[in-house]
């Protein structure tokens, strides 16, 4: 599509008079196609992913010379050249008008198919790796065509906006690759912000817009050559609640000096960094002492980032484990503690009390609190109130559990509620044993094991593709949810609110829930689309308190259709007649400045060979892409007038079969077909092309009972499967020798296997003659060579 091929013919004139000849093709049409040596001179067409938008039907046979005399005895040859803009087989014509004779005195047949190659990028994924900021760096796709045909491949333009993080461009973004070839895209690219970055370009291949290849491009902004070394720092073992210091160094190898500033994210109050902040010069160094005092036993570690400028640059790890004790007291415990001189028979208790360090701080991570409900009862029932303590010279771990309440009385049969409440670092695990002393009785033990954790949970999918699908069948996906931390969560799942006025059937089940750790939940989505074209739908799913999340549906629908290459008979219809005047405004408006004003033709009804046209009222639509788009404006519009009934179902159940078939039963515009007059005793036929313009193979049967006893008769009654963009030949003929003299008008039905209906109205006027002719007369004759015309395989451009 969109190269070029040319084949030659000659027309010879055997006969002893000069003839002036005209040249037309049939069924094509006026405006120019475009070839892939123009396509390549614009990377920013859309084009490219959108297909060429034609107003009127393209014209993409050109004839060389179109028109001249030939002089008796002599020939002319001709050029013909397909510029295809159509994946499609052709099945032309081309006709010659003489001067003086008449119209079509001659024709000769023409064939051609039109495809697109199949072009694969290599690699997938262009790996910059490290990139300085704003600096240009360089790297190329290779494009790779093993097939027989040349093909057109263009890099889609970057839109960028003041935020876009990594800017790329191509010094040569489009090209054409040979058959059994390479090329190559080279690939500009600036990162402009610090950190990793994954930026997704398309490729175009033109003609296979719907079907872009889309690449990845890699990199890692970052600024000078700054880095810390050693990247991990290890305190070790060390005591908890004493200072203890290691040192790394910051070197700089770029050409400036650059400022930096260092910050610790989990626990800064227990660590002291000289400095914190300052500059590096220019391929120098700085020494950087972290002095370490944990307010926690076993393991910890914490992240230190390292500021240039106002960015983060980079990260790295700092690691320890704390030992011994958490608990200080008032009074110390060593050398000695002296209890004095007492009375022999009398207690002594000495005055101290356990205390927590000064400083206490402690950073929680979500859900990092767990609560535990502890019940006291007293069974006896003494004279006297019993009163009951937690032991807080046990070590609870300070930072860890909190008991409320630590004291209290209990009156006989009475109970107390005690609340154990854990908090923690993220991915911690604690274990300790609570004591509770009840005066004059025993003391329980109360063993306490708290871990602090987060939500997290994993989608097997977060975008789901429906590619092709049937507009009012009913479609089902699944995606399922599982909670991969140790906490159990609840979840919701609901259709976006935005999108819930929108037409068609879109259902999940089950909506809420809660997955217990390990767990796994299958969200099935049950959906129709409801009207044919592209569609997209968002579901937001809610799990505990964390952000909500989408999960989007994204497809395309179609309904099986045909079309015919004959006009529409729209005349004193008001409906289609304001649809087709709302479809010439659109299309109008949405010309380009730089073409020429085209108006869509209005009289012009389609021309059989050896046939005089004859020129239709204004209620005639000819134009073949018209025709598809009010087709699917008509589908679209009972499709909207039945959503009501579509959802009136729900949540119970879904739309029945017969419901959603008649979707697609709605009443279209009549092909006409007028054969004009026909000599009584004569036979005339037709060839019409019937198309499957759809994306999925189409199947119609064509009701012959109709045409019984009418003169008309066809040649086929029913195709299976006819692919995409493929044509099959329906040949209509009429006999008139037994018909009496007038007009003949039947009605012939295709009937599209779950579509619509789709009507022919075949017309002819059987006239009979008594004519007598006398003289001698001037045959004009012209002869073809070769009788037919192959164009070939050609590459098609959309």
């Amino acid at each position: 599509m969109g190269f070029p091929s040319t084949k030659t013919c000659r027309l010879t004139n055997p006969s002893p008079v000069p003839l002036s000849f005209k040249l037309r093709m049939s069924d094509d049409g006026t405006q120019p196609a475009v070839s892939s040596f123009d396509q390549i001179r614009n990377d920013s067409d859309p084009s490219w992913t959108e297909g060429i938008h034609f107003y009127v039907e393209p014209r993409e046979f050109t004839m060389n010379p179109r028109q001249g005399t030939i002089p008796p005895q002599g020939h002319q040859d001709i050029e013909v050249t397909l510029c295809s803009n159509t994946v499609m087989e052709f099945y032309r014509t081309m006709l010659v008008d003489l001067e003086g004779f008449g119209s079509g005195v001659a024709s000769l047949s023409i064939t051609a198919r039109c495809l697109v190659p199949e072009l694969r990028v290599y690699p997938h994924m262009l790996l910059y790796d490290e990139c300085r900021l704003k600096v240009p760096y360089e790297r190329k796709f290779l494009v790779v065509n093993d097939t027989h045909l040349p093909g057109c491949y263009g890099l889609v333009p970057q839109k960028r906006m003041e935020d876009t993080p990594v800017f790329y461009s191509s010094p040569q973004p489009c090209g054409i690759v040979q058959p059994h070839s390479i090329a190559e895209i080279p690939v500009v690219l600036e990162v402009q912000t610090l950190g990793e970055h994954r930026t997704s370009v398309v490729i175009g291949v033109f003609g296979d817009e719907r079907n872009p290849r889309s690449v990845v491009l890699q990199s890692t902004g970052r600024l000078a050559d700054i880095y810390p070394v050693p990247r991990l720092i290890e305190f070790g073992r060390i005591p908890a609640l004493q200072p203890n210091s290691q040192t790394f160094t910051l070197f700089n190898e770029g050409l400036v000096p650059r400022d930096f500033r260092i910050e610790t994210v989990c626990k800064p109050h227990c660590y002291i960094i000289e400095p914190r902040e300052g500059v590096i010069p220019t391929r120098g160094k700085i020494p950087v002492t972290i002095t370490a005092t944990l307010d926690d036993t076993g393991l910890v570690a914490d992240t230190v980032q390292l500021f240039i400028g106002n960015s983060l640059w980079t990260t790295f790890m700092l690691v320890a484990v704390g030992t011994g004790t958490k608990i200080v007291t008032d009074k110390p415990f060593v050398p000695e503690l002296s209890l004095g001189c007492q009375f022999r028979y009398e207690h002594y208790s000495p005055k101290f009390k356990p205390q927590p360090p000064k400083e206490k701080r402690t950073s929680l991570g979500y859900s990092a609190f767990q609560m535990r409900r502890f019940k006291i009862r007293n069974g006896e029932e003494p004279a006297t109130a019993l009163r009951e303590s937690w032991d807080p010279a046990q070590p609870l771990g300070a930072e860890a559990f909190s008991i409320l309440p630590q004291s209290g009385v209990l009156q006989p049969g009475e109970r107390q509620q005690v609340s154990f409440t854990f908090s923690g670092h993220l991915n911690t695990t604690a274990s300790v044993t609570a004591l509770c002393h009840v005066e004059g009785g025993p003391t329980y033990e109360v063993g306490l094991t708290g871990e602090a954790s987060h939500l997290s949970y994993s989608l097997s999918q977060r975008e789901i593709n429906c590619g092709f699908q049937m507009f009012n069948n009913l479609h089902h996906s699944t995606v399922t949810l599982a909670n991969t931390g140790k906490i159990e969560f609840k979840w919701m799942l609901n259709l976006s609110i935005a999108e819930q006025h929108l037409p068609g059937v879109f259902v999940v089940n089950p909506t809420i829930g809660s997955i217990a750790p390990g767990g796994k939940q299958v969200l099935k989505f049950f959906y129709m689309p409801g009207v044919p074209g592209a569609f997209s739908r968002t579901f937001q799913l809610k799990v505990g308190g964390l952000d909500p999340e989408n999960i989007c549906l994204k497809g395309e629908t179609f309904f099986p259709m045909i079309s015919v290459n004959l006009p529409w008979n729209i005349e004193g219809n008001e409906k289609y007649e304001q649809l087709i005047k709302h479809l010439q405004q659109y299309s109008q408006r949405k010309k380009s400045v730089e073409q020429k004003k085209t108006q869509t033709p209005r009289t012009q009804i389609l021309k059989m060979e050896n046939v005089k046209p004859r020129v239709p009222d204004s209620g005639i639509v000819p134009n073949t892409q018209l025709q598809i788009k009010m087709v699917t404006m008509l589908i679209e519009e009972a499709a909207l007038e039945l959503q009501e009934m579509l959802i009136s179902h729900l949540p119970n159940s879904f739309p029945d079969k017969e419901l959603c078939q008649s979707l697609v039963k709605v009443e279209l515009p009549e092909y006409v077909l007028d054969m004009g007059t026909v000599r009584k005793g004569y036979t005339e036929r037709r060839t019409l092309m019937i198309t499957n313009p759809g994306r999925m193979p189409v199947s119609f049967q064509v009701d012959v009972s109709a045409l019984q006893g009418t003169g008309f008769r066809v040649n086929l009654d029913q195709i299976q499967s006819l692919p995409h963009r493929h044509t099959i030949m329906l040949e209509v003929c009429f006999e008139s020798a037994h018909r009496s003299r007038g007009d003949v008008d039947v009605l012939l039905p295709i009937e599209v296997a779950k579509g619509p209906t789709y009507n022919i109205r075949l017309r002819a006027t059987v006239l009979e003659l008594s004519l007598h002719l006398s003289g001698q007369g001037l045959e004009a004759r012209l002869e073809f060579s070769p009788p037919a015309l192959k164009m070939g395989w050609t590459p098609q451009w959309r």
